[in-house]
């Protein structure tokens, strides 16, 4: 596992909004009226955003999931369902708005996009809302970043990559691949996913470089002397380098890494990196998911803990039976808020 991605995915949205926050007030020197638009602007997306928002992220996701698990042909049942999510993270409406490469929000109004003169709802409504969070389901985590698929990886419990714990159980087991063939396998299904290997082995610049790394894991087992290798590969592709700031050190990052496990041939984790928060990513031609009614799901209004008793109320607002039982700790800022929403009709099964 790599830790990059941990970063990205718990907190990495959150950064991304700070940072473009810091970047665009003062690269781009923002008046006072325009850093008042640029709030006026998170606030509007972002307040009232609850239970219609969280649900529908999480059946795109869940959707989305499928269709990775199709296309990379993971080893688990299919369609992944509802019933199969163990865990899940959605982000807030703002920290996944689609930004161009001058770091403004990616809208008709450009640069202007905080300007007062023009009206706040076009502005809002110009927005592009793309797919943000992280669903655990079926044993694998499948986590989306500003509208892409970033991150597929194996586990064996909550947090936890699969054999991550239990290294030792691989000692001695035969590979059934070698080097070639984990780069091979990594480049099948980058592919699957709409990553163009090609390009991304040629990307070059001031701090970023091309080209591909095969390694495989040495561990040296509790009590042991000496290091054996274990049939895990490791395939990254190109890097970026990342200079020293404050109390960080300078490092390396690869832009796309994927984990083969050498035992079954099969698929541990799949990143899919940036090379610079929002910028261009010229190898990724996966599609951008977007929520196309972003800003009426966040308008909507929360449902009353009451109506939620309704376990086909619940089931459509994609909670549990915990998670219901537990509203008011787990979600106090939707909570509060108690309304008379519409009863909503259950979630209907994805086609098989």
């Amino acid at each position: 596992m790599k830790k990059g991605i941990i970063i990205l995915l718990c907190v990495g949205s959150l950064c991304a909004c700070c940072f473009l926050a810091c970047t665009i007030r003062n690269d781009s020197k923002l008046k006072a009226a325009q850093n008042a638009e640029y709030l006026a602007l998170v606030h509007g997306v972002n307040h009232g955003s609850g239970l219609d928002w969280r649900a529908a992220v999480i059946q795109r996701m869940l959707a989305e999931a499928n269709v990775a698990a199709d296309r990379l042909k993971l080893p688990i049942k299919r369609p992944i369902t509802m019933s199969d999510i163990q865990d899940d993270y959605v982000d807030s409406p703002w920290s996944d708005v689609i930004h161009g490469t001058n770091r403004f929000p990616d809208t008709i109004f450009g640069s202007h996009i905080f300007d007062s003169e023009i009206p706040r709802e076009q502005r809002l409504r110009a927005l592009k809302i793309g797919l943000g969070g992280r669903i655990d389901a079926a044993n694998y985590e499948f986590g989306f970043v500003q509208g892409k698929l970033v991150h597929i990886m194996r586990m064996d419990g909550p947090e936890t990559e699969y054999y991550a714990r239990r290294l030792d159980e691989l000692i001695g087991k035969p590979s059934l691949i070698d080097t070639n063939g984990a780069y091979q396998l990594a480049t099948q299904w980058l592919s699957a996913v709409g990553v163009d290997v090609a390009e991304l082995e040629k990307q070059s610049g001031p701090m970023i470089k091309g080209g591909h790394t095969v390694n495989q894991l040495h561990y040296l087992a509790r009590g042991a002397t000496n290091y054996v290798t274990l049939p895990l590969f490791y395939v990254d592709f190109g890097s970026q380098h990342f200079p020293a700031s404050g109390n960080l050190h300078a490092f390396d990052e690869s832009l796309v890494s994927v984990e083969v496990l050498g035992t079954t041939k099969e698929l541990q984790e799949l990143i899919i990196g940036k090379n610079s928060i929002n910028a261009d990513v010229p190898y990724d031609h996966g599609p951008v998911l977007l929520i196309t009614n972003a800003l009426e799901l966040a308008r909507t209004p929360n449902p009353s803990v009451k109506q939620l008793q309704n376990p086909a109320t619940a089931q459509a607002y994609a909670l549990t039976p915990t998670q219901v039982s537990n509203y008011s700790r787990n979600f106090p800022s939707l909570s509060a808020a108690v309304t008379n929403a519409p009863e909503r009709q259950a979630i209907p099964p994805l086609p098989k």
